[in-house]
C-alpha cells in the first residue's frame, strides 16, 4: 500500500486515540496527553495498597487468590476507556500494544518458562455479539511476543453467569462457581499463564485458575491488563510507558 493511499484512508477513516478519541497518526495508539496519563502500576508495587508487595503487603490474602496475579495498569482513565473500546468492538488494534506491555510485565515478573498461555473464556452470547474474545486477543499477542503456545481448548465456559459488573463481591463468588471447566488432557503437568482483561474482585480469574489446578496443571500465574483497585502510589514504569 502506497503512502498516498494510506493518507487517503487516514483522511476518510482517521486513526483515533484509544483513550480519548482524538485523531492521531496511524502508527499511534494514544495521543501525547493520554500517554502521560497512563495509570501505571510499578513493578514490585502492590496494585491495591501501593506498598512493596514482597515485604510489606498481604493484600493477596484478602482476595483469597490461589496463585500470583499482576497487571501493568490500574483500571481507570485512558486504560479503562481503551479496554471498553476493545470490548465494544469499535477498536481492537489496541490489543496488540497492550499484549506487548503485558508480555513485558510477565517476563520481568515471572520469567518466560511457561508451557502455554490460557485465557478466561467469554460467554457464547458475548462471543456472538462481538465476534471475538477480548481476553483471547490479549493472550494471543502475549503468546506471539513470548513465543509460547496459546492453548485454546484449555478452559471452557459451561453456561452463562449473571453479569459480574452488576454483582456485589460476595455474589460474584457464587456467580462463577461451576461455570468453568478445564481440559485435563490439555493442561495436566503444565506451567500456565492465565490471561484476562480486567481484575475487579478476582473471582473470575481465581475460579479459572482453581479449575486449572484441579485439572492437575503444575502451576498458574495470572496477568491482567488492569486491576480495578485504587493505589496511592502513582509512579510510572518508564519502560512500559515507552511502548505506547
Amino acid at each position: 500500500m502506497g503512502r498516498f493511499t494510506r493518507y487517503l484512508i487516514h483522511i476518510v477513516q482517521p486513526t483515533r486515540c484509544i483513550g480519548c478519541g482524538k485523531v492521531v497518526y496511524s502508527h499511534q495508539y494514544f495521543c501525547s496527553h493520554c500517554r502521560t496519563q497512563l495509570p501505571h502500576i510499578a513493578l514490585g508495587e502492590c496494585p491495591w495498597c501501593g506498598k512493596n508487595d514482597q515485604t510489606d503487603c498481604n493484600c493477596e490474602n484478602d482476595f483469597e487468590l490461589l496463585f500470583p496475579c499482576n497487571a501493568p495498569f490500574h483500571y481507570e482513565g485512558c486504560i479503562r476507556q481503551g479496554i471498553l473500546t476493545i470490548k465494544k468492538g469499535t477498536e481492537t488494534r489496541g490489543a496488540a500494544v497492550f499484549g506487548k506491555i503485558m508480555a513485558n510485565r510477565v517476563a520481568r515478573l515471572y520469567g518466560t518458562d511457561f508451557d502455554g498461555i490460557v485465557y478466561v473464556p467469554v460467554t457464547k452470547k458475548r462471543l456472538r455479539q462481538r465476534g471475538y474474545n477480548q481476553s483471547r486477543l490479549l493472550a494471543k499477542a502475549i503468546a506471539d511476543w513470548l513465543d509460547l503456545p496459546l492453548l485454546d481448548n484449555a478452559l471452557v465456559r459451561l453456561y452463562d453467569a449473571p453479569d459480574q459488573h452488576r454483582s456485589s463481591r460476595h455474589s460474584r463468588k457464587g456467580n462463577v462457581f461451576g461455570v468453568f471447566e478445564a481440559n485435563a488432557a490439555a493442561v495436566a503437568g503444565k506451567r500456565l499463564l492465565l490471561v484476562d482483561d480486567v481484575f475487579t474482585t478476582g473471582t473470575t480469574i481465581n475460579e479459572c485458575g482453581k479449575m486449572l489446578l484441579l485439572a492437575d496443571c503444575d502451576s498458574v500465574c495470572g496477568i491482567t491488563l488492569a486491576m480495578a483497585k485504587p493505589a496511592k502510589n502513582t509512579t510510572n514504569d518508564q519502560q512500559e510507558q515507552r511502548m505506547v
